[in-house]
Protein backbone atom coordinates (compact mmCIF):
# COMPACT_ATOMS: atom_id res chain seq x y z
CA UNK A 1 0.00 0.00 0.00
CA UNK A 2 1.03 3.61 -0.33
CA UNK A 3 2.09 5.78 -3.18
CA UNK A 4 5.82 4.98 -3.37
CA UNK A 5 7.27 2.52 -5.89
CA UNK A 6 8.15 -0.98 -4.78
CA UNK A 7 11.35 -2.68 -5.91
CA UNK A 8 11.92 -6.33 -6.57
CA UNK A 9 13.35 -8.86 -8.97
CA UNK A 10 12.11 -10.86 -11.92
CA UNK A 11 13.51 -14.36 -12.02
CA UNK A 12 13.22 -15.90 -15.50
CA UNK A 13 12.72 -19.66 -15.27
CA UNK A 14 12.15 -20.30 -18.97
CA UNK A 15 11.35 -18.20 -22.05
CA UNK A 16 7.68 -18.44 -21.13
CA UNK A 17 7.66 -18.09 -17.36
CA UNK A 18 9.05 -15.69 -14.76
CA UNK A 19 8.50 -15.04 -11.05
CA UNK A 20 8.29 -11.73 -9.22
CA UNK A 21 10.29 -11.61 -5.98
CA UNK A 22 10.43 -8.90 -3.35
CA UNK A 23 13.70 -7.20 -2.43
CA UNK A 24 13.38 -8.56 1.11
CA UNK A 25 13.00 -12.13 -0.14
CA UNK A 26 16.14 -12.04 -2.25
CA UNK A 27 18.21 -10.37 0.46
CA UNK A 28 17.47 -13.26 2.83
CA UNK A 29 17.62 -16.19 0.41
CA UNK A 30 20.98 -18.00 0.28
CA UNK A 31 20.14 -19.65 -3.05
CA UNK A 32 19.43 -16.29 -4.67
CA UNK A 33 22.63 -14.84 -3.20
CA UNK A 34 24.59 -17.79 -4.61
CA UNK A 35 23.03 -17.19 -8.01
CA UNK A 36 23.94 -13.49 -7.92
CA UNK A 37 27.51 -14.37 -6.88
CA UNK A 38 27.80 -16.79 -9.78
CA UNK A 39 26.47 -14.17 -12.19
CA UNK A 40 29.08 -11.70 -10.93
CA UNK A 41 31.84 -14.26 -11.30
CA UNK A 42 30.74 -15.20 -14.82
CA UNK A 43 30.52 -11.60 -15.99
CA UNK A 44 33.92 -10.70 -14.55
CA UNK A 45 35.79 -13.84 -15.59
CA UNK A 46 39.01 -12.88 -17.38
CA UNK A 47 39.78 -14.37 -20.76
CA UNK A 48 43.28 -15.33 -21.80
CA UNK A 49 42.31 -16.08 -25.38
CA UNK A 50 40.52 -13.61 -27.65
CA UNK A 51 39.22 -16.47 -29.77
CA UNK A 52 37.58 -18.28 -26.88
CA UNK A 53 33.99 -17.37 -26.06
CA UNK A 54 32.14 -17.93 -22.80
CA UNK A 55 29.33 -20.44 -23.09
CA UNK A 56 25.92 -18.93 -23.85
CA UNK A 57 24.28 -20.23 -20.68
CA UNK A 58 26.79 -18.41 -18.49
CA UNK A 59 26.56 -15.17 -20.44
CA UNK A 60 22.74 -15.20 -20.49
CA UNK A 61 22.52 -15.99 -16.79
CA UNK A 62 22.53 -12.29 -15.91
CA UNK A 63 19.46 -11.79 -18.13
CA UNK A 64 17.50 -14.24 -15.99
CA UNK A 65 17.68 -12.15 -12.83
CA UNK A 66 16.56 -8.57 -13.42
CA UNK A 67 15.68 -5.79 -10.96
CA UNK A 68 12.24 -4.25 -11.46
CA UNK A 69 10.13 -1.40 -10.16
CA UNK A 70 6.43 -1.67 -9.45
CA UNK A 71 5.13 1.87 -9.80
CA UNK A 72 1.86 3.26 -8.48
CA UNK A 73 0.65 5.49 -11.32
CA UNK A 74 -3.05 6.17 -11.30
CA UNK A 75 -5.34 4.26 -11.59
CA UNK A 76 -3.31 1.33 -10.25
CA UNK A 77 0.02 -0.40 -9.76
CA UNK A 78 2.10 -1.13 -12.84
CA UNK A 79 4.97 -3.50 -13.54
CA UNK A 80 6.81 -2.71 -16.75
CA UNK A 81 8.76 -5.69 -18.01
CA UNK A 82 12.40 -4.89 -18.71
CA UNK A 83 13.16 -5.02 -22.45
CA UNK A 84 15.48 -8.06 -22.22
CA UNK A 85 12.81 -10.09 -20.41
CA UNK A 86 10.09 -8.97 -22.82
CA UNK A 87 12.29 -9.87 -25.79
CA UNK A 88 13.16 -13.32 -24.42
CA UNK A 89 9.50 -13.99 -23.64
CA UNK A 90 8.34 -12.61 -27.04
CA UNK A 91 6.06 -10.11 -25.33
CA UNK A 92 5.21 -7.04 -27.41
CA UNK A 93 3.49 -4.01 -25.80
CA UNK A 94 -0.13 -3.63 -26.84
CA UNK A 95 -0.06 -6.92 -28.77
CA UNK A 96 0.91 -9.80 -26.49
CA UNK A 97 -1.03 -11.19 -23.59
CA UNK A 98 0.33 -12.78 -20.45
CA UNK A 99 -1.26 -14.82 -17.71
CA UNK A 100 -0.58 -13.96 -14.07
CA UNK A 101 -0.78 -16.60 -11.37
CA UNK A 102 -0.27 -16.63 -7.63
CA UNK A 103 1.86 -19.75 -7.14
CA UNK A 104 3.77 -20.80 -4.03
CA UNK A 105 3.22 -17.33 -2.60
CA UNK A 106 4.66 -15.52 -5.62
CA UNK A 107 3.26 -13.79 -8.67
CA UNK A 108 4.28 -15.59 -11.84
CA UNK A 109 3.89 -14.30 -15.37
CA UNK A 110 3.44 -16.83 -18.16
CA UNK A 111 3.20 -16.28 -21.86
CA UNK A 112 -0.02 -17.52 -23.39
CA UNK A 113 2.03 -20.01 -25.42
CA UNK A 114 3.47 -21.51 -22.22
CA UNK A 115 0.02 -21.69 -20.67
CA UNK A 116 -1.39 -23.30 -23.81
CA UNK A 117 1.38 -25.89 -23.99
CA UNK A 118 0.93 -26.76 -20.31
CA UNK A 119 -2.63 -27.94 -20.93
CA UNK A 120 -2.01 -30.11 -24.00
CA UNK A 121 -2.15 -33.39 -22.07
CA UNK A 122 -5.74 -34.62 -21.87
CA UNK A 123 -7.03 -34.88 -18.32
CA UNK A 124 -7.73 -38.58 -18.71
CA UNK A 125 -3.97 -39.19 -19.05
CA UNK A 126 -3.21 -37.18 -15.93
CA UNK A 127 -5.60 -39.03 -13.63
Amino acid sequence: MGDQPLYGWLLLDSPGRCRLLSAAEVENDPNFQSLRARIGAELNAPSSNLLEFQDEVSVALSLRVVPVEIAPPKPGWRLTLPRPIAAIMHIHPGVSEVAAFLLQGHIELWTIETLRSSVTTPLIRII
